[in-house]
């Protein structure tokens, strides 16, 4: 036979799922909770201990909570009342028994502000009372910034903290996730840029210059640059006037800085250059391009992702010959899992071994006389 308890948890794994229906003006209690545990007991003591507790917590005894529907069983031949059905009358019964109370409130305070505001949007709001609860505490200043990138046309010429949103300086950058998912489903589709994760770029907020750090790897290159190495902007980087034969985006800053000189290449340092790459570099986009990352989920991602916008660009000491040369060295790591369509097949048996394996293998711990030695394989050396 169901205890309170279990009761109580079956009842309370519902809240959402009820508290969405009640959202949607809908009626469906009576509310019938299953509690078909099969009554064995055929000792009155015995089953007497398991009805009490059932009897004693509900609405029956305590004026509130769920209703038991009793109905007769012979037991040691006598005629005893065994529950049948257990059920909620109403909405606060189920409330009441379950401690939920509070949180409806609280869900339907921000629902309510939330629909007030931007009541096109109700409709999907009541699909997320999960939502609503999560951050209920936070709804009125959400709403505040939600209102103003509804009501503003992007793009914006201020930085995140310069917007005039009457909301905590910290605010938008701390609550990025709620935001977002809010955004994504009010605001017209032309005021966001899918393809952007980050959120200024997502929303067209002005962002800080990205810059690029090169260094030479040919001396009859520096000429343009005038340096060994140099951080320009983006937007700067595109119109440097030369087109090095091959350019080498390297992860590590230890590893960017040691690489070997290679004939008319150049270095650039990818941590600055993660998540950042640009197709609006004409150079680059003409340049053989090699990537050479971490062994790792992230190394991959960072190689899947350069590829869309420079798809001719290749992997580069990311390979099994190279793992197993310096495996020693491999470290345990999670991975998630993500379908990287823009690997090449050896790189996706790479990839997949290391993500059933639990391993990676950084950059750093590949010696400067193997990547030497590779280069000259590759006829690549200076």
């Amino acid at each position: 036979m169901i205890t309170p308890k279990e009761l109580l948890e079956k009842s309370d794994k519902l809240f959402f799922k009820i508290t969405r229906t009640v959202l949607k003006g809908k009626n469906i209690f009576p509310l019938v909770i299953p509690s078909d545990k099969k009554i064995n007991e055929t000792i009155f003591s015995k089953l007497r201990d398991a009805i009490v507790p059932i009897y004693n917590s509900s609405k029956e005894v305590k004026g509130k909570g769920y209703s038991v529907e009793w109905k007769i069983k012979n037991i040691e031949g006598t005629k005893q009342r065994i529950p049948g059905k257990i059920y909620f009358d109403t909405f606060e019964d189920y409330l009441f028994f379950i401690q939920r109370e509070k949180d409806f409130i609280q869900i339907k305070e921000a629902y309510t502000l939330f629909a007030s505001t931007f009541s096109m949007n109700s409709e999907w709001i009541k699909e997320h009372p999960d939502f609503l609860l999560a951050y209920a505490g936070i709804m009125p200043d959400l709403i505040k910034v939600v209102f103003f990138f509804y009501n503003n046309t992007p793009p914006y010429n201020l930085y995140l903290r310069e917007l005039p949103i009457q909301v905590n300086s910290k605010f938008i950058e701390h609550n990025v996730k709620p935001l977002k998912k809010i955004l994504d489903s009010v605001l017209p589709t032309d005021k966001i840029n899918f393809n952007e994760n980050e959120f200024s770029a997502r929303y067209k907020i002005k962002r800080p210059n990205i810059y690029t750090q090169l260094r030479v790897l040919d001396d009859t290159l520096k000429p343009v640059l005038r340096f060994d190495e140099l951080a320009l902007t983006l937007d700067d980087s595109s119109l440097l006037d030369w087109r090095p034969d091959k350019v080498f985006i390297i992860e590590n800053k230890a590893c960017f800085l040691s690489f070997p000189k290679v004939k008319n290449s150049v270095a650039i340092f990818g941590e600055g250059f993660k998540s950042r790459v640009s197709k609006h570099i004409p150079w680059l986009a003409k340049s053989e391009l090699y990537c050479w990352l971490d062994m790792d989920a992230a190394g991959f991602e960072m190689l899947n992702m350069i590829r869309q916008f420079y798809n001719h660009a290749r992997s580069f000491l990311m390979d099994a010959k190279t793992y197993n040369e310096f495996s020693e060295f491999s470290v345990n790591s999670v991975y998630r899992k993500i379908e990287l369509n823009l690997l090449q097949p050896e790189e996706k048996r790479m990839y997949h071994f290391l993500q059933e394996n639990h391993k990676r293998l950084e950059q750093e711990r590949i010696s400067n006389d193997y990547v030497q030695s590779q280069l000259k394989l590759l006829h690549l050396h200076l």
